[in-house]
């Protein structure tokens, strides 16, 4: 067994387990991570994060949902950036490795982060008020009515497991655009499979659609049960989204040791 320190995040309600791993000593099965996000018998978190080196950037992100399965994550980028910045690593401004490419992030307050997305391609339509788009990783988006009585796990799961989007899968965004502009949106994770309380990506999708559909203009203002988001972006003539960025609260909330392999 070997002792790993581990800190707990929170991005925005979106919850993560981050470690240091510039050694490259720390090693976790797909069943430690489940049980270290386990929420009754381990820490409890949507997800585990791996700092690790990368040569010519400041350092790889490497994401772990709960079953294990590597992905891009908005909210864990911020999450990380912040342990650099802790780690004493970076001062204002970071550029780091993660699941989908390069990415740019500043520490806005000390509370506050933003970080820089690649292009975004056009999304899809999948129906009257249902779209995919990439923003990371993969985004159905919903566009309902009622949200906070929407049951998003139930079609967070048909969506997710589908045959539109077999065998793959992809996260489920709903979402309903308030009298003031602002967009609402829930999700159901995929890897996580439940509703989480938030996602950087997810809301990224969901500003980005809603910028089509609804003529929503840069930056746009996201809610979601975890806390508001800030998304930025330039829509070009081929549908597709260059120039993103998203911003949101970040907090370290405690660090503890670990024993792997117990």
């Amino acid at each position: 067994m070997e002792r790993v320190h581990l800190y707990k995040y929170q991005a925005a309600g979106n919850d993560f387990i981050l470690v240091d791993n510039r050694t490259n000593q720390a090693h976790f099965t797909n069943e430690e991570i489940d049980r270290l996000c386990d929420r009754r018998f381990g820490i409890g978190a949507d997800g585990l994060i791996r700092l690790e080196r990368e040569e010519g950037y400041d350092f790889r992100m490497i994401y772990h949902n709960r079953d294990g399965s590597q992905t891009f994550c908005g909210n864990g980028c911020r999450a990380i950036v912040h342990l650099a910045h802790h780690l004493g690593m970076i001062e204002g401004k970071a550029n780091f490795m993660a699941h989908d490419g390069p990415h740019e992030a500043r520490i806005v307050t000390p509370g506050v982060i933003r970080v820089s997305l690649l292009k975004v391609p056009p999304p899809l339509v999948k129906g009257e008020n249902d779209f995919y788009i990439n923003t990371g990783t993969d985004h159905h988006v919903r566009f309902v009515t009622q949200l906070n009585c929407y049951p998003v796990f139930e079609e967070g799961r048909k969506i997710r497991y589908g045959e539109m989007y077999h065998p793959k899968g992809t996260n489920a965004n709903f979402a309903e655009v308030q009298p003031d502009g602002t967009v609402a949106f829930r999700i159901y994770e995929r890897g996580v499979e439940d509703e989480t309380y938030s996602s950087g990506s997810g809301a990224t999708a969901c500003a980005l659609v809603a910028s089509g559909k609804f003529g929503l203009i840069s930056p746009v203002r996201l809610s979601a049960r975890g806390g508001k988001l800030e998304v930025g972006f330039k829509k070009n003539d081929d549908g597709s989204f260059s120039d993103v960025w998203f911003q949101g609260p970040v907090q370290l909330v405690f660090e503890t040791d670990y024993l792997t392999g117990k």
